[in-house]
């Protein structure tokens, strides 16, 4: 593997779709060994509100529900886009190395790169600091699967396969699948 400094990402939302709000979304900056250096957790909620003042979420119950979520907490805590976002700028340059760019890595981490420039960090700011190449789970495991050193009935969706390999977490949570996704990605590696 080559040496870099990787940035473990997952997002977590009310659901699918563009006009659904980005909840949380958890960031892990590692070294070539996958040991952490530093994480950023972050709760979100949207600006808009209704006359009262009260935030308006676009969420679906199925969500809420998978992600364990209690809105009413949530919103307590939350921050807007503009507060999260400037805490994720400054957290990504602190750690940007002096040539070349973090390395994104996650399960399926296009998405959640997706939902970080729609919600977070625009794409301009965010390539200035993060490589457009990406460090992909999925295609980790395929590649594991197709070579024989993973079996071939072991599954594909990173919390079952967290799991199957022993690791402890909470599914579902971006922390939580952040965790996993370096997990398992030590464990293929090491294959």
């Amino acid at each position: 593997m080559s040496e870099g400094i990787f940035l473990a990402l997952d997002c977590e939302s009310g659901g699918i779709g563009k006009e659904i709000s980005l909840l949380s979304a958890h960031f892990a900056v590692c070294d070539s060994k996958w040991n952490v250096i530093d994480e950023l957790p972050i709760l979100l909620k949207p600006k808009e509100v209704d006359d009262t003042g009260s935030t308006i979420y676009r969420v679906t119950a199925s969500a809420l529900a998978i992600n364990n979520i209690n809105l009413i907490e949530h919103d307590k805590v939350a921050l807007t886009k503009d507060a999260a976002g400037g805490m994720l700028r400054e957290f990504l340059w602190k750690y940007k190395p002096t040539k070349g760019w973090l390395m994104p890595m996650g399960k399926n981490v296009k998405g959640d790169i997706d939902w970080v420039n729609e919600h977070l960090l625009g794409k301009k700011e965010w390539g200035k600091i993060v490589s457009y190449r990406v460090y992909d789970i999925t295609t980790m495991i395929t590649m594991a699967k197709r070579a024989g050193k993973l079996a071939a009935d072991a599954p594909e969706g990173l919390c079952e396969l967290a799991t199957f390999l022993g690791f402890k977490f909470v599914p579902h949570t971006a922390d939580g699948d952040v965790h996993a996704g370096i997990h398992v990605t030590k464990h293929i590696e090491n294959l």
